[in-house]
This record gives C-alpha cells, structure tokens and sequence, in this order.
C-alpha cells in the first residue's frame, strides 16, 4: 500500500501572528496557522477509492497578494 492519508481536513484556521512583532509581513502574505487531522486507509481497497475520488481544484480563500493576476 501507498503511503498516504486518507479524510484529510482542515479543522481550524487562526491568524496565529496576530500582535507579534511579524504581524504585517505574515497579514501581506495571507499566513494562517493550521491543525488538521488524517488517518492511514484501512486497507488498499479504501486508499484507491480516495486516489480516485482526488480533484486537483484550487480554492480561492484566502487570496494571496503572490497570486494577483
């Protein structure tokens, strides 16, 4: 079996740089802290359903300065 992840998800996003000293710098980059949670697949059966189930789509949130068109 791959080595990968399976019902990966974003549970929490903080502007963790909020009254530091780096505050301007990480707000003009969009810079958020995480946590996340995943697990292994169970078997190889479920690893190739979520293989197949991938998208490749882009979210729009948050916008970074970086990627102005």
């Amino acid at each position: 079996m791959a080595a990968g992840f399976v019902e990966f998800e974003i549970t929490l996003r903080v502007d963790v740089f909020s009254g530091s000293v780096h505050e301007s710098s990480a707000a003009d980059f969009g810079t958020l802290g995480i946590s996340f949670r995943a697990r292994r697949p169970h078997d190889q059966e479920e690893w190739e359903a979520a293989v197949a189930a991938l998208t490749c789509e882009v979210p729009t949130w948050p916008t970074s300065p970086l990627l102005k068109r």
